[in-house]
């Protein structure tokens, strides 16, 4: 059997739907119910929307033992391939040691437990169904049908499949900026297909242009433009925009859009006395950074398998068990953080509580476990997942400017988002001193730990160094001397292989480079 198309094939594992005019988010994390078979047409506003929550779940990539996407693996991949985050050895629960530890050498080795594959192909499917029964003028019933939200439905699928597109072309591709888009990137097919069908892969260019076109027709289309919390919206579209043009290396298009976000959008920077605690969903000021997030309201959408359950210390201080502590922060940037004592971004790192004095000794009493998604009521798995800050733009625009020669305007947005993170005046910068680097290091200081390390190094062609010598290991394990420092378009494992349980389904799929 095909796998990419048994996994298409999951459009019909979608759960029970509400009503579209709901301004509720539990649908959110719901786990698959009874379904609309395949051979059952998306004729009326109940399927549709039944459509449109199994595609938000698909984000998600909760299966019952693993979660590959933005539950998780997504965040896993990104961070643990960077130099920022490590897999916490001491201490953690080895979820996350595969990419850390770059294991896999041949294709038996990547499944999809391990690999962010399968879902995002769940999201191509499940978006490609919704657009295609509104496209068809299959949907003539119902309240979808009467007012409006029939195109809401096809736009926001539109954006949800863009992403998933773009997403399985900068995991499995080469960086757009090293060939030009010539490598292989996604399977982009956009109809409805025979579940036997066999798909190839696309050129990372050929990837792209769909992406920018599901994005262009999205934002021309029947977006909301106000704060959507749980949902897609007109601003997530320009956002994501701006950082598909910024992985190419073109700087007008991200700049525009991303100062159109900044400028327009109903979003604001958190300032540095709301930083720390903005973080909760509970706070006040948490829906004025976030352009879009995962809404958790049952601690078993994923469990113990998510994100915020990796990253939470293993256990609290009573020694109860709060979340496996399974990656943490590199001393190198813990060091980095620690050079402006008044950067509140330091306040949503914290100093473990457990085994307080075994862990001293390994981390110093330094703070070393992220708290960006932290715990409702002690339960760290009912922490939204933050996926689209506006944070983001801010530092996109920054770059782009530069890069187009703007230095003027690249310190203007720097500097908006400095103000907001440090009391510390002479950490401002001009015109005449702003460099790449500092924007390089101010965008890993700021997102760290929401998936971008391992993709900006790669676009840039970057070198990641954990660790030169014994005298600057820090807390990271031994690591062969390819995984202490790589370039990233150099490397031999610069790209993941394709799982093996796509290889064994589809002969015609084309495989990275082995290694």
């Amino acid at each position: 059997m095909n796998i990419i198309h048994s996994t298409f094939k999951a459009v019909a594992a979608l759960t029970l739907g509400v009503g579209l005019s709901s301004c509720g988010n539990d649908w959110l994390d719901r786990e698959p119910g009874t379904g609309v078979p395949e051979d059952k047409a998306l004729v009326s506003s109940d399927n549709l929307n039944t459509a449109r929550v199994g595609l938000y779940q698909a984000f998600k990539g909760r299966n019952s033992s693993y979660v590959d996407y933005y539950g998780a693996k997504y965040f896993v991949y990104a961070e643990m391939r960077g130099e920022d985050m490590q897999y916490n050895s001491e201490y953690g629960s080895a979820r996350s040691s595969f990419w850390y530890r770059m294991e896999g050498n041949t294709p038996e080795d990547f499944n999809f437990s391990n690999s962010p594959w399968r879902s995002p192909l769940i999201v191509i499917a499940r978006a490609n169904r919704i657009i295609h029964a509104v496209n068809s003028g299959a949907v003539s019933s119902g309240i979808a049908a009467s007012d409006s939200l029939t195109t809401l439905c096809r736009d926001e699928a539109k954006v949800l499949r863009a992403m998933a597109m773009f997403d399985l072309a900068r995991i499995y591709g080469k960086p757009y900026t090293q060939d030009q888009g010539a490598s292989w990137g996604a399977p982009i097919d956009t109809t409805l297909l025979n579940p036997e069908a066999k798909v190839m892969r696309s050129t990372v260019a050929d990837t792209y242009k769909q992406v920018l076109k599901d994005l262009d027709e999205a934002i021309a289309g029947n977006l909301v433009a106000r704060a959507n919390t749980g949902y897609v919206n007109l601003w997530t579209a320009k956002a994501l925009r701006s950082r598909v043009y910024l992985t190419m290396g073109n700087w007008q298009k991200a700049l525009a859009d991303a100062e159109d976000v900044i400028q327009n959008s109903p979003y604001q920077l958190w300032t540095a006395s709301q930083y720390a605690n903005a973080w909760s969903k509970d706070d006040a000021n948490h829906g004025n950074e976030m352009i879009f997030e995962i809404v958790i309201t049952s601690s078993e959408w994923t469990d113990r398998e998510g994100i915020a359950y990796l990253y939470t210390e293993d256990t609290d201080a009573k020694g109860q068990a709060s979340g496996y502590g399974d990656m943490v922060a590199t001393k190198a940037f813990v060091d980095s953080l620690n050079t402006d004592l008044n950067d509140v971004r330091r306040d949503v790192w914290k100093v473990a509580t457990s085994s307080a004095e075994k862990q001293a000794q390994i981390f110093g009493g330094l703070r070393v476990y992220l708290n960006k998604m932290p715990a409702v009521n002690g339960d760290s798995r009912l922490s939204n997942v933050p996926v689209m800050r506006l944070s983001e733009m801010y530092l996109n625009a920054a770059e782009a400017a530069f890069q187009a020669g703007n230095k003027t305007k690249a310190a203007q947005y720097l500097n908006a988002l400095i103000a907001n993170r440090t009391t510390t005046a002479s950490r401002q910068v001009t015109a005449a001193n702003l460099s790449l680097a500092r924007i390089y290091m101010e965008r890993r200081k700021e997102l760290v730990g929401e998936g971008h390390r391992y993709f900006d190094a790669l676009r840039r062609g970057e070198t990641i160094t954990r660790y030169t010598s014994e005298a600057n290991r820090g807390w990271h394990e031994i690591l062969n001397t390819d995984m202490q420092s790589y370039n990233t378009w150099t490397y031999t494992k610069q790209l993941p292989l394709i799982p093996i349980d796509e290889i064994n389904g589809n002969s015609e799929i084309q495989q990275n480079p082995l290694y």
